[in-house]
């Protein structure tokens, strides 16, 4: 019997199972080539191209809020989020942990959990790094070993950070930025930064591109870019160094009376345009984690009161637009007077006395003001207090602002009285700066406005909505007004200590009780004092307002202060010249 030896070849039956083998795997792989290639090519490249396909976010820079000057108010800073790969930083986690406690705060056993995550290639360390702070970390990581060996695992993606260089400047005003839903602080969440938020973020850009199944990008793989819109810069009326001043002494004046909280509005008469707000207790939009919510709110123009006697400059104004009265409208002002079952009275009592409209104004006449009024029609009053604003919110380009109350024309006759020297109805600070300062403007009102100028990424002008100029009162009944809130500051008046040095000015003192919504009854005093000068040709107005201050309570003792020093500051700065006549004498009695 013959045998084949072996290693010399196998049986033919062996052979040709492995050559039908062959061609068999030969005709499904060409079958399989012209499925994919001649068939169906476009969607299996499609399918090949998804699976190594990635895509990251290209935040838009968040536009720039600076003061008029040009001062920054808050910016975006170049930021990076820290990301690590477990796999390549797990077996040098103590070192790396230690470097990232030293320069991101808290403790190294808090990164060594994201360091030796395992099952895993991604873990996120920290979110908004600045980028020089991630420089010192990986600097750290150089000395400490091979680079390659420490930070090899560590991968950083662009973003950015706010930051607010002001602090507490007007960070009432300007607002800070919330979390989104990714841990990142990019949303408006208060002020200036709420009500323009989607204009300042701009729109986030996308890339997308190809890489290896470890993440890796392929160099030379399909890369689509879709840009980031960075965001709009607006430049704000506010003026920095004014705004800083005017904090101050607001809480001077807030401290020194014990009083619960206080604002300061400073306005140009002719634009409209603000160049104060001032908020105290307030917060440091820098240090968000240690600010209390009751104390980052603009109570300038979320917070409604009861005007008290500032209320009387618009009751004037209303009555000399009508024609009811003029400076040296005679007027006899009992010791009391009846309103329905009221009783209406001075804040000092007096007997029966003479006084003349300009007397009655510079006086705070409580009497003297609903004696006036009733010669008025209450829809002529009504008419007059909507057109300067109350009851309606002014259109600042901010958020939160509260529209108050405003009576209508149905008002009974008490009520009346009431709305004539400063009860019964509410208004926002914000409001009644905006509605004196256009009674002094020759009777024009022009709407407040915190924005000056925005510029699109390339610097170029963005418009501005703004709305136009109206009447409010005649150009008589302007100037009528003015001297007699000149009279205010003079001998006999209620402001005799607000003269200021250089300028002859007007304004008008306000003690007003405070409604307490929770009792329902008047509880405390909110105390004011609103201004301007110069009073030949008003060009800046300060109002401020204390509320339930505890030392003292008359406008002109505990608001007074605040407003002098702040306008004795601000008219030299914008280059109003002092006065060159002196104030006239006015005639209070007759």
């Amino acid at each position: 019997m013959l045998s084949t030896p072996l290693g010399r070849g196998g049986s033919p039956a062996r052979i040709k199972i492995l050559v039908i083998v062959l061609v068999c795997a030969t005709v499904l792989s060409g079958a399989r080539l012209i499925q994919i290639q001649g068939l169906d090519p476009q969607a299996y490249a499609a399918q090949a191209a998804t699976l190594v396909k990635r895509s990251q976010a290209l935040p838009a820079v968040r536009g720039a809020i600076t003061d008029r000057n040009g001062q920054v108010l808050a910016e975006s800073s170049p930021a990076v989020d820290v990301t690590a790969d477990p796999v390549a930083t797990g077996p040098h986690a103590d070192t790396i942990a230690a470097i990232l406690a030293k320069y991101l705060g808290g403790v190294p056993a808090d990164y060594l959990e994201p360091l030796t995550r395992p099952n895993t290639r991604y873990a996120m360390i920290k979110r908004q790094v600045p980028a020089h702070t991630y420089d010192l970390i990986r600097g750290d990581l150089a000395k400490a070993g091979d680079a390659k060996q420490y930070a090899g695992g560590l991968w950083t993606s662009t973003n950015s950070i706010r930051t607010y260089p002001g602090a507490t400047v007007a960070s009432n005003v300007i607002g800070v930025l919330k979390q989104d839903d990714d841990g990142v602080y990019r949303q408006g969440a208060y002020g200036f930064e709420y009500s323009e938020d989607k204009q300042l973020a701009g729109k986030d850009g996308v890339e997308v591109y190809q890489s290896s199944p470890a993440g890796t990008k392929i160099p030379l793989g399909a890369n689509e870019i879709t840009p980031a819109q960075n965001g709009t810069s607006y430049q704000l009326t506010l003026d920095a160094e004014l705004q800083w001043t005017a904090e101050q002494s607001l809480k001077k004046v807030v401290d020194s009376s014990r009083a619960h909280f206080g604002y300061a509005i400073v306005m140009n008469i002719k634009t409209g345009e603000i160049l104060a707000m001032a908020n105290y207790p307030s917060f440091d939009a820098s240090d968000l984690k240690n600010a209390k919510a009751d104390a980052m709110s603009n109570r300038a123009i979320s917070d409604s009161l009861e005007p008290g006697s500032v209320e009387k400059v618009l009751t004037f104004a209303a009555l000399a637009d009508g024609g009811y009265i003029t400076p040296d409208t005679q007027v006899n002002v009992p010791s009391s007077l009846k309103s329905a079952d009221l009783t209406i009275t001075d804040s000092e009592s007096h007997g029966d006395i003479r006084l003349t409209a300009t007397g009655v104004l510079a006086q705070s006449s409580n009497i003297g003001t609903v004696e006036m009024a009733r010669t008025m029609p209450k829809a002529d009053l009504v008419s007059h207090l909507q057109n300067f604003g109350l009851g309606q919110r002014t259109g600042i380009e901010l958020p939160g602002e509260a529209s108050g109350w405003a009576p209508k024309t149905t008002l009974p006759d008490y009520s009346r009285d009431q709305v004539a020297f400063g009860q019964g109805l509410s208004v926002t600070g914000l409001q009644l700066a905006s509605a004196v300062a256009g009674i002094l403007n020759d009777g024009v009102y022009n709407t407040p406005t915190i924005v000056k100028s925005a510029t699109d990424a390339d610097g170029k002008p963005v418009s501005v909505d703004r709305a136009q100029p109206r009447r409010v009162v005649s150009e008589q009944a302007s100037a009528m007004v003015t001297q007699m809130m000149e009279a205010v500051t003079g001998p006999g008046g209620t402001g005799a200590g607000m003269t200021l040095s250089g300028y002859r000015s007007v304004g008008k003192t306000a003690t007003a009780q405070r409604y307490d919504e929770k009792s329902g009854k008047y509880v405390g005093y909110t105390a004011g004092y609103i201004g301007a000068a110069p009073a030949e040709d008003p060009q800046i107005l300060t109002y401020v307002v204390v509320d339930n201050p505890v030392n003292g309570h008359f406008g002109s003792t505990v608001a007074g202060p605040a407003f002098k020093e702040i306008m004795q500051y601000a008219l030299p700065r914008y280059g109003v010249l002092p006065s060159a006549t002196k104030a006239p004498v006015a005639k209070l009695e007759w």
